[in-house]
């Protein structure tokens, strides 16, 4: 576990430099707004997101899932559905869902990101002009009361989503075990089949030939063949009917529950980001409030000098939490890709 920690880390830093981390990015784009050349998206992603300064409607990330989600949940369920086994198959099926939420969750945290960034740079242009006089006060006032994007509230499509990993983590490592250890036992069994089924023919060989030698023959000609044919026919249904669908089972329990655990590593970092986003939304809806309490000029100009300097570092972290809510959409896809992988090969592999 220590070793694929590691791996899983250093893959997480490595992924905004990568070409799908750019062309989900412009895919989003593309079909939430155009970018200024027109072409929606791709090149510097970095420099193209500093270029969008319009905040969007949230309708415009509504159905965002339906053009980035892959593979699509309509194909991965229809094929989770006939994993044979009802338990199976719910867990199977739980985990899609899961990551489908996620997924929905993750763009619905981008709108709320995308209004972030438009209030907090609305309340400072409104703060600057009350700093020089200007009767804004209504105004400001209408924005403080609309409230944080980033609250529990209107992100409680996420932390559901999130609340789906807990429970369904346990399950899934304990199905696996069961299918493994089930797997296992059956091939100790067959192979003391095996001895149990040579040792009844030496016996009834030498029954026979104690009795007599053309019984021995007789014996001999009948029986070996027809235990030998009975057995083989009795292991080929046995391991196509139980032990190959265990192991095949076992892989895609497995594909599921190492799918979940780092899309849960991830929701859980793109989490603790966006308490600590909000927690600097909240202090600057309580510095105007302040403000329009006090209705000083040189409070203002206070206020505004602070949210100034700090104006650098705010937009560094709003454009760090962006990056991670798309690594883990990235994140997302690769496990469902993977996870559609394995579900692939068992099925050619069963035919």
């Amino acid at each position: 576990m220590g070793r694929r920690t590691l791996d899983v880390d250093a893959e997480y830093t490595e992924a905004f430099h990568t070409k799908s981390f750019v062309d989900i990015w412009a895919r989003a784009h593309r079909q939430t707004r155009e970018s200024p050349d027109g072409r929606g998206g791709g090149g510097d992603v970095i420099g193209t997101r500093k270029q969008h300064s319009s905040p969007l409607p949230h309708d415009s990330y509504t159905h965002l899932s339906e053009f980035l989600l892959e593979p699509t949940q309509e194909s991965l369920s229809s094929v989770a559905a006939s994993a044979g086994d009802r338990r199976v198959a719910a867990l199977l099926l739980d985990y899609l869902d899961a990551t489908f939420q996620s997924f929905d969750a993750c763009t619905s945290l981008l709108a709320s990101i995308d209004r972030t960034r438009s209030l907090h740079r609305a309340t400072l242009c409104l703060l600057v002009s009350l700093s020089v006089g200007t009767e804004v006060a209504g105004e400001l006032s209408g924005f403080v009361d609309l409230g944080n994007p980033l609250s529990q509230q209107n992100l409680a499509c996420f932390d559901r989503a999130h609340a789906m990993y807990p429970p369904l983590m346990p399950q899934l490592t304990a199905e696996r075990r069961r299918l493994r250890r089930r797997a296992r036992l059956l091939r100790i069994a067959k192979c003391a089949v095996g001895v149990v089924a040579i040792s009844v023919v030496g016996a009834v060989a030498m029954a026979a030939i104690a009795v007599a030698a053309h019984a021995a023959v007789v014996v001999a000609a009948v029986t070996v063949p027809l235990l030998a044919s009975g057995r083989q026919r009795y292991s080929r249904k046995h391991r196509r009917s139980n032990l190959g669908w265990l192991e095949r089972a076992g892989r895609r329990v497995d594909a599921a529950a190492r799918g979940a655990y780092i899309v849960e590593r991830d929701m859980d970092t793109v989490s603790r980001m966006v308490r600590r986003v909000h927690d600097e939304v909240e202090h600057g809806r309580d510095v105007a409030r302040l403000v329009l309490l006090s209705k000083e000029k040189e409070l203002a100009r206070e206020v505004v000098r602070d949210m100034e300097i700090g104006e650098h570092w705010f937009q560094e972290q709003l454009e760090e939490l962006e990056e991670h809510v798309y690594l883990c959409l990235l994140t997302i896809n690769r496990s469902r890709r993977l996870f559609a992988e394995e579900m692939g090969e068992d099925r050619t592999s069963s035919v």
